[in-house]
């Protein structure tokens, strides 16, 4: 066994070696892509993407934070970038630059933020490009960037620029796994690369089951991994029902992408609902619409399943719901469980991540234990079927979203977190 970490650790020590020193001899730069025209800030003024607008005096101690996101379309990270971008204020300026061409959660960002987007489209690769890398550091030196924010396993190439130069400040933000990895299944090559890539980097988790991780398996320092519950703004979701049927309203939100596993909801939901007392409504974009609208159309239930699409304003959605199904294979701490709390909902979820502990005693029996898609089928049942249930459980789960998932206290937490690392909390 001894002999076994020496190896994988000398293996570790060298692919590391070996990509510095080809991505040092790779001296072509290869142009950006195009710059969106994304804003205007309040005064009318263009803003610039990639571009640091000149510091005036009166604001010496703005801090620039260039955010490399593997995708920016809508999904619980880009909903809290969002909130943190408006509750933290002037002194901040934000960069995103999302490494695909989704840039729908852009609808998510005030217009009179400082926050301004860049695309630039990645090679796709099985581990790092060097045409990738190359781009990524001159968006760096570009942007003359005061602090680095990467975002799970698609932005690493970005950590390995920054770790060639311009060497910032830089925070790894672990939100969980995409459809090739779950917590009990990770790739080595990755579990490796993270050991070595983000050793001295701050890694930031939202959920103990990623911390946990991030310390046993990816044997990260303590010091170097800091846990920050979400939070949510809770008077955001007290919203009165707009409902006028009489219908159960079943309805999840979320990226329409293959871990989330919305065929199990959609079989669950037209196995439970046999008597047609029931809608469900999946919100969200994403890769799989095409496949889950084609699933929808065959089932026993199409008539009573709809996917609208994303909506950029969540608690209009919660509010006409009576029940939250999430049917994912793997979570951490999801946002929408907590905006669905906030709103007074049930919750029935498979047992992933931190989903158990998120929601009230009372909830605890319909978060169902994984890939036990019958019960996850009954449990939907029994809330369909029982409103006095349903009231029930969502009255306690609003308790505890008031009670624990403050948003002011995230916000602050990062505030400090960012300050901190990029050496401006004196």
């Amino acid at each position: 066994m001894r002999s076994c970490r020496r190896a994988g650790t000398a293996w570790g020590r060298d692919v590391a070696a070996v990509l510095l020193r080809e991505c040092r001899a790779f001296r072509h730069i290869i142009p950006l892509g195009p710059v969106l025209p994304l804003r205007r800030r309040a005064n009318g003024a263009k803003t610039h993407h990639m571009m640091r607008a000149p510091k005036s005096k009166a604001a010496p101690a703005t801090l620039t934070v260039m955010h490399v996101f593997p995708s920016f379309g809508y999904g619980g990270q880009q909903a809290r970038f969002a909130a943190l971008a408006g509750g933290l204020g002037e002194g901040f300026r934000h960069v995103v630059v999302s490494l695909d061409d989704d840039m729908a959660a852009q609808a998510l960002i005030g217009d009179d933020l400082a926050v301004n987007a860049h695309k630039l489209v990645a090679k796709k690769s099985s581990f790092a490009s060097l045409t990738n890398i190359a781009r990524l550091q001159k968006a760096m030196k570009q942007t003359r960037l005061d602090l680095l924010c990467t975002y799970n396993w698609g932005s690493i190439e970005a950590a390995i620029a920054n770790a060639l130069g311009p060497h910032a400040p830089h925070l790894h933000f672990e939100d969980g796994f995409s459809g090739d990895e779950t917590a009990g299944r990770q790739k080595t090559r990755r579990v490796m690369a993270r050991r070595f890539l983000l050793g001295k980097s701050t890694v930031v988790v939202p959920s103990r089951t990623l911390e946990n991780i991030a310390l046993k398996h990816w044997k990260l320092s303590p010091a170097r991994v800091r846990r920050i519950p979400n939070g949510v703004d809770y008077e955001r979701f007290q919203k009165p029902s707009t409902k006028l049927r009489s219908t159960v309203a079943v309805g999840t939100v979320g990226a329409l992408r293959r871990e989330k596993n919305y065929r199990r909801l959609i079989e669950a939901f037209a196995a439970a609902d046999r008597d047609a007392k029931a809608t469900l409504t999946i919100i969200g974009a994403g890769p799989e619409r095409e496949t889950l609208l084609a699933l929808a159309a065959e089932s026993p239930a199409a008539s009573r399943i709809e996917l609208p699409g994303p909506a950029a304003a969540p608690e209009d959605i919660y509010c006409d719901l009576d029940i939250f199904a999430l049917s994912s294979d793997t979570e951490q701490a999801p946002l929408t469980v907590m905006e669905a709390m906030a709103a007074g909902l049930p919750v029935v979820a498979p047992d992933v991540g931190d989903i158990v502990l998120m929601v009230s005693a009372e909830n605890r029996a319909f978060i169902t234990k994984p890939g036990d898609d019958e019960a996850f089928r009954l449990a939907l049942l029994h809330l369909i079927q029982n409103p006095d249930a349903r009231a029930h459980l969502g009255a306690a789960n609003r308790k505890k979203a008031r009670e624990e998932f403050d948003l002011s206290t995230m916000i602050a937490r990062h505030r400090d977190l960012y300050l901190e690392t990029a050496g401006r909390n004196d």
